[in-house]
């Protein structure tokens, strides 16, 4: 599967639950769908702390990554 269809995918999960695609969630999940590498929250949090853009909370890692974890991302 390409990555725009899991993105499209993911959205509709989020839709699903009432969420949107947030401009800090879509960053989280463009950052753990460009690394084929395992990584931590911790370390994920580092990656959108030194990346330009919308600011992303260590909160906002934890829940996004346990949202791609449950929709099965």
């Amino acid at each position: 599967m390409k990555q725009e269809e899991i993105r499209r995918a993911f959205e509709r999960f989020l839709r699903q639950r009432d969420l949107k695609l947030t401009p800090q969630r879509e960053r989280i999940f463009d950052r753990a769908f460009a690394t084929h590498e395992h990584f931590s929250a911790e370390t994920l949090y580092g990656w959108m702390r030194s990346a330009g853009g919308p600011h992303v909370s260590r909160a906002t890692v934890y829940r996004t990554l346990a949202l791609l974890q449950e929709g099965g991302f």
